[in-house]
């Protein structure tokens, strides 16, 4: 991961995972269903070294501890600098760019709240998820209380479109790849 995240630390330039086949974009200017493949790679970049650091640590090798951890800095140093402005929108300001960054913890602790409740508007605004399966599971322990239907926003186990229950009203017998499949 490391070479193929290059001088710059961005993973940008070959194969990678994106957020894949998140719900449908109803328009084309539509935010919701795009974030960026070298968003989501240097995050798994960082997310993916912080698990090697960690793992040093608990076995005591703190020299291998000590380098994976400076790397951890210098790719949360390169991903802040490349998806983060300076008023916490990361990224294209998609739920999976807000949740990754949050639960990896790439963004400086300045802009945390900010990013946050950048987050939430986008969940409350689309009244449903946006994400696909990279994002969903870090998704949901950020947006959990807006799903309270007081707020308007549709639970996850709801029977519209997007929700787990939609397929299965559909008639579906495993997890669709996509929202409407």
């Amino acid at each position: 991961m490391r070479r193929r995240a290059g001088d710059d630390f961005v993973w940008s330039e070959d194969f990678t995972f994106a957020t894949g086949w998140p719900s449908r974009a109803p328009a084309s200017d539509y935010p919701g269903a795009t974030t960026g493949k070298d968003l989501v790679a240097t995050a798994m970049f960082a997310h993916s070294t912080d698990l090697v650091q960690r793992t040093a640590r608990v076995l005591g090798k703190t020299d291998d501890a000590a380098k994976y951890g400076a790397l951890l800095e210098r790719i949360k140093a390169a991903f802040q600098r490349e998806f983060v402005t300076a008023t916490g929108r990361v990224g294209e300001n998609t739920q999976t760019a807000y949740a990754v960054a949050l639960q990896f913890d790439l963004l400086p602790e300045s802009l945390r709240a900010a990013a946050a409740a950048r987050l939430a508007q986008e969940v409350r605004q689309r009244k449903h998820l946006t994400t696909g399966f990279v994002g969903t599971p870090y998704l949901l322990p950020r947006a959990e209380p807006l799903w309270l239907p007081r707020r308007g926003v549709p639970a996850p186990q709801s029977e519209q479109y997007p929700s787990w229950l939609y397929p299965v009203k559909q008639g579906a017998t495993t997890i669709w790849e996509r929202w409407t499949a």
